[in-house]
């Protein structure tokens, strides 16, 4: 509607331009050929995708003959009411201003050929807006099939694990510890799988379902801990499923796996502007685990880099014995500024390794 209607009142003021006292005649011919235009929209958008060269068609013929009917409107409405709205109206030498008193066939030449032009260059407009609606439609589920494809891969990942811890606890006879685990791992499930079609979920369900992973690894590492630092006023931040758990498995093989006397992991929430951060920080063990599917922070970073693109980013610090990973990402919705009362700082000397 926006486009047709740009130009028809682009038509309608170069006639008037042309000869000042035809505005009245030009409104109503612009009239006509908005009418027109939104119909032959109607049929176009109605034509099937699938069509082939049908459709191509299709969109070379509808402005002919759309152009033949506004030719066809614009001589009737003026041969009806030209003589009262041209009246005495004196165009510039050489520019014909009504049909009245023009030879017929001479005016419909002259006015097809003009709006076989403009139907055309509209039909050609509706063809390149719909294929780049298209492109983006294809584009956009290619990223959502990646991202599901990415987020499917942690899933199993976690599955497979604790399904072998709770197999290993049946078979030594710890029947208590092994449903402690099975309801902790349905918890777990329970609060991935409640994600919208986005893929996105507010951070207080995200921090939740981080605490059941948590529970579920104390079963095996009692000492275990996990400190959380997060202000209620960025809970409803949103932020990608599961995009915290590989991080504490992270922290968690590196950090507390051999480690005499295991440091808690920290895990920090802060705003600045309108990005969010949320900082891992963990000490490195003296004796690490080093058996993983390599699925971990590489997953993390596709997966920021297929939701924001280039609006956020995964920086990785390491020191002497101290381990950081900090997601940045846009704050959605936007939550109030909060000025976190201590920097988002590790506790010793980091050397930055960004990772984007």
């Amino acid at each position: 509607m926006t486009l047709a209607g740009l130009i028809w009142l682009a038509y309608a003021t170069l006639e008037t331009w042309i000869a000042s006292g035809a505005a009245l005649m030009a409104c109503l011919w612009a009239f006509h050929g908005l009418v027109l235009m939104l119909a032959m929209k109607a049929l176009l958008d109605r034509a099937p995708r699938d069509l082939g060269w049908r459709r191509v068609a299709l969109f070379m013929a509808a402005p002919a003959l759309f152009a033949v009917l506004q030719t066809a409107l614009d001589m009737l409405a003026t041969q009806l009411v030209g003589p009262q709205l041209l009246g005495g109206v004196q165009g510039p030498p050489g520019v014909v201003v009504s049909p009245v008193g023009v030879a017929f066939d001479f005016t419909f030449k002259l006015n097809l050929r003009v709006y076989l032009w403009i139907f055309g260059f509209y039909a050609a407009a509706l063809a390149l807006m719909g294929s780049a609606a298209e492109a983006c439609a294809a584009r956009l589920k290619a990223d959502q099939a990646e991202i599901e494809a990415l987020r499917l891969q942690v899933n199993p990942h976690l599955l497979f694990n604790s399904l072998n811890s709770i197999s290993a606890l049946i078979l030594q006879g710890d029947h208590r510890r092994a449903e402690v685990m099975t309801l902790g791992l349905a918890r777990f499930y329970r609060g991935n799988l409640a994600a919208d079609e986005t893929g996105l979920v507010p951070l207080e369900e995200e921090i939740e379902a981080l605490e059941a992973y948590v529970d579920l690894a104390k079963l095996r590492l009692e000492r275990l801990d996990l400190e959380i630092d997060c202000p209620d006023v960025l809970a409803d931040a949103k932020v990608p499923v599961l995009i915290l758990q590989p991080l504490i498995e992270n922290a968690i093989k590196y950090g507390v796996t051999g480690a005499a006397e295991p440091a808690p992991i920290r895990l920090r929430v802060r705003s600045q502007g309108d990005t969010l951060r949320i900082a891992v920080e963990n000490r490195l063990s003296e004796y690490p685990d080093m058996n993983g599917a390599g699925i971990g922070l590489g997953n993390v970073r596709s997966r920021l880099r297929s939701y924001f693109q280039d609006r956020a980013a995964m920086i990785a610090e390491a020191g002497p014995d101290q381990w950081r990973v900090t997601l940045v990402l846009p704050l959605l919705p936007k939550a109030v500024e909060l000025k976190a009362t201590s920097p988002l700082t590790a506790r010793g000397p980091l050397a930055s390794a960004a990772a984007r």
